[in-house]
């Protein structure tokens, strides 16, 4: 008889999420734009309900001092982890 071996912690493509994070997908009101500065440290910038949400607020904010903007959510074991997402602060 043969058997198949599964990997139940194999790393899926989205990253600790449950789904694959797109341009629209609803982070359930739980996402958070960072501003990471180059130097170190970082600022919270906005609570946002999508990627797109935070590239538009992204667009709008000035900061002082270079750095880059990070967007975080709760992921499938209920932490806080990074979204594979790029926000470079460009209207779109």
């Amino acid at each position: 008889m043969a058997t198949t071996s599964t990997k139940k912690n194999a790393r899926k493509p989205w990253h600790g999420f449950a789904i694959e994070i797109g341009p629209n997908t609803d982070l359930g009101g739980e996402g958070l734009l960072m501003y990471e500065y180059a130097s170190s440290g970082y600022t919270p910038v906005a609570a946002v309900s999508t990627p797109n949400e935070a590239q538009e607020i992204a667009a709008s904010y000035k900061p002082q001092v270079a750095g880059c903007f990070r967007l975080w959510a709760r992921g499938i074991d209920g932490k806080y982890i990074m979204v594979p997402v790029v926000i470079d602060g460009r209207r779109k």
